[in-house]
């Protein structure tokens, strides 16, 4: 019995008539810049049935389907990935897909591969979101994928190394699938895209606390380079009252235009940042702590923002690994 797959693979397929190979019309007409692979599959008649793949059509229809569930992926759960990522991701599902020409391994070491190069593939498209973030991209991008398992009940429909071999063109087979991201894309439409949540917080330094309007948006990712930390950003002019005399000064001067050296034992540092205005360095702190009722997070960086208009809805902007542990969404 064909074995279910985790990542959506498919190939062209010809069939066997009078003990000859004769390609169907899912196959292009025209010759192809890449060399014909057989895959032998069952035995039959004490022989063989040899079943050639275009491995071109392979790579484009698997490039174009991983790039569709990444995309369709990232909209269901509120995640946003750039063009560049999400080609990326495309590629190491396409990549993944070679596994239907190499012998067949044991499900179990099938079961791990597949899984493994899925993880891969949306770490390439999204990145590291957050640990909950990643999970419900991870689930969305296999449960997609899993959707195609019912085509084992197609008549020639077959499977090696869970990658599941369809006896559909590639041209049908990518309309279904664009079909159904179109579908995914009117539903979030009419019903909204999944989006941040804000709450009330408290952000402490030292004994000063100064109240913020948190907002957890879900493309925020902001992490400090050299040790991995998740970062806040906080509207300087709305907790500049609760800093250290020496860090308003220095954060000032900064945002004055001037270059001032970091003041010590502050731990200061810069933090590239992608804004509004383009990228930029942002002065970042650690040691704040976040509150929210019975709730705290620390161990983060705080970096400071000034722009020349005052945002709308926050005064500290948060990632959802940050924002889960004060505020589980």
């Amino acid at each position: 019995m064909p074995k279910p797959p985790l990542l959506g693979e498919v190939a062209s397929s010809v069939s066997e008539d009078d003990g000859e190979v004769v390609p169907r019309s899912t196959f292009p007409s025209t010759p192809t810049p890449f060399p014909l692979l057989p895959w032998y599959d069952i035995s039959k008649g004490g022989g063989c049935i040899k079943t050639v793949i275009y491995l071109d059509v392979l790579l484009l229809t698997n490039f174009v389907l991983g790039a569709l569930f990444l995309l369709a992926a990232g909209l269901v759960s509120g995640q946003r990935c750039s063009g560049g990522r999400a080609l990326c991701g495309a590629a190491v599902a396409t990549a993944s897909s070679l596994a239907l020409l190499a012998p067949t391994a044991p499900w179990s070491v099938g079961l791990l591969y597949k899984g493994g190069t899925g993880v891969l593939a949306v770490a390439a498209a999204y990145g590291w979101p957050g640990w909950r973030a990643f999970a419900r991209l991870l689930a969305w991008f296999w449960l997609l994928n899993l959707m195609l398992t019912g085509a084992v009940l197609l008549p020639g429909a077959q499977s090696a190394n869970l990658c599941l071999y369809l006896p559909l063109s590639p041209g049908r087979l990518l309309a279904a699938c664009a079909a159904v991201y179109a579908l995914l894309r009117g539903v979030v439409y009419c019903f909204g895209r999944a989006q941040g949540r804000s709450f009330a917080a408290v952000l402490v330094c030292g004994s000063a606390r100064v109240p913020v309007q948190a907002f957890c948006d879900t493309g925020f990712a902001v992490q400090d380079p050299l040790t991995g930390r998740v970062v806040a950003l906080a509207y300087y002019p709305a907790v500049r009252g609760a800093l250290p005399g020496a860090l308003q000064s220095f954060l000032d001067a900064h945002f004055a235009g001037r270059s001032p050296l970091p003041p010590p034992g502050l731990g200061v540092r810069l933090v590239p940042c992608t804004t509004l205005a383009g990228p930029c360095l942002l002065p970042a702190v650690p040691g704040l702590r976040l509150q929210a009722g019975q709730r705290q997070a620390q161990g983060f960086l705080t970096a400071f923002y000034c722009p020349a208009a005052p945002p709308d809805h926050w005064t500290l902007l948060l990632g959802p690994e940050l924002a889960e542990r004060v505020h589980p969404l």
